[in-house]
């Protein structure tokens, strides 16, 4: 435990004073722990006062004591201008004193008078980084002569001590931590109702004019002028068939995800070829499409979707080129939508282009949902997902899926209705 010194760059450190902070020990109630090893050091040292003091940015706090008088022991620190303690932490090292009245380096503290601290032995308390956040020390009210075997002895103690103040350190560190997710988990939770009521609500407002539009689009389909053109009827069916998935997805509140009662047995490459025919109006982009006919059991939208996700995706990245592709291999269907685009910027970034809220390209207009969204539908139906680069210089994004067994009838790949 002398006054601050003009220097004292440790003492200040805001690692160390964060790592004080975060033992949780500043103004707690004594642990029995360090009650102990301070009593089993004041009489294995014959040293009327021990002290596990913690040193502050303008005190010491006894973290522990034996010995001390009532009024300092109810109090439980001192001003640094009673701190012998503060030398050990900025000397980072051992300070012993066999006479404090007559040692240049304390000899104006106050702790003497005022706590009677003649002899003094210290030894640094550091945490797991070498910060030293204060001293186990033992006192004596008359001179004396530290010898080497005590001062071992007050050593392994002080090192037992640290330990001590450690694992209190790792147990508010967990606690902090399990309470900031505890609070981050319901931030999450309220902001997912608000989403959800949010969504709720625009899912309500867009049922009524998708209705609408669904009937008049239904009701053009019967025109005869639009029946006589086969660019009019084309165009007619394309509305139809994304009006229906409009409706199908604005009904289930725009996340169905697997649902037994919708699956049915699909002809991946009829739905596959109409996605890219509807997708790829109107665009300046090349499709090569190469088609094997084969079938799956699952709900149509799903796929509709997933293919959907990729499709889109791939018009947004490619530079002139995409390609599609439907195969059968080893009694799994391959979808396969690749591009000439630049690609993902690293080899390692293919693994992690499904997480959600992933992006990749942030000049480009996404969310880094679709491809999230993609898995997930996949998943929901028994298939899986890979991506990697393409030979065509961009990316290649495959979905999986089981292939149907034995013949069936099939349902066109476009009754997403």
């Amino acid at each position: 435990m002398s006054e601050e010194p003009a220097a004292d760059p440790h003492l200040r450190d805001s690692d160390r004073l964060r790592s004080l902070s975060e033992t949780g020990l500043l103004d707690s109630p004594e642990r029995l722990a360090l009650q102990r090893y301070a009593r089993i050091a004041s009489r294995a040292l014959n040293a009327p006062v021990s002290l596990v003091s913690l040193v502050d940015r303008e005190r010491q706090f006894f973290a522990a004591s034996h010995g001390l008088d009532a009024g300092w022991r109810q109090r439980r620190e001192t001003p640094l201008s009673h701190s012998f303690c503060q030398h050990v932490v900025n000397e980072r090292s051992v300070l012993v004193v066999d006479d404090s009245r007559n040692d240049e380096r304390v000899s104006d503290n106050l702790a003497i008078e005022a706590l009677n601290v003649i002899a003094y032995a210290g030894v640094p308390l550091c945490d797991s980084n070498g910060n030293v956040l204060g001293s186990f020390c033992v006192i004596d009210d008359q001179p004396r002569n530290w010898t080497s075997a005590e001062l071992n002895l007050l050593q392994l103690l002080a090192e037992t001590v640290a330990e001590e103040i450690e694992l209190a350190r790792r147990t508010w560190l967990a606690e902090k931590a399990e309470a900031d997710l505890s609070e981050i988990n319901q931030e999450i939770t309220a902001a997912h109702q608000r989403a959800a009521e949010h969504n709720a609500a625009v899912m309500h407002d867009l049922r009524t004019p998708l209705q609408v539009v669904y009937a008049a689009v239904a009701s053009l389909a019967e025109h005869p002028s639009i029946k006589d053109s086969e660019t009019l009827r084309k165009t007619i069916e394309m509305l139809l068939r994304n009006v229906r998935q409009a409706n199908k997805l604005v009904n289930t509140g725009g996340h169905q995800l697997a649902d037994d009662d919708q699956f049915q047995r699909v002809e991946v490459a009829e739905l596959v070829a109409r996605i890219c025919e509807d997708l790829a109006t109107g665009k300046s982009v090349s499709v090569d499409v190469s088609l094997e006919s084969t079938h799956v059991v699952a709900d149509p939208m799903m796929i509709r979707r997933a293919v959907q996700n990729l499709f889109t995706n791939a018009l947004r990245f490619a530079a002139g080129r995409i390609s599609v592709t439907v195969s059968c291999r080893d009694d799994l269907v391959q979808i396969v939508v690749e591009d000439d685009g630049e690609g993902l910027p690293r080899e390692q970034d293919y693994k992690r282009v499904w997480e959600l809220g992933r992006r990749f390209h942030t000049t480009r207009s996404n969310t880094g949902l679709g491809l999230a969204v993609t898995r997930q539908l996949i998943q929901a139906l028994g298939g899986s997902v890979r991506a990697r680069p393409s030979v065509l210089g961009g990316a290649r994004f495959e979905l999986w899926l089981p292939q149907a067994s034995g013949p069936g009838e099939s349902v066109p790949g476009d009754n997403t209705g």
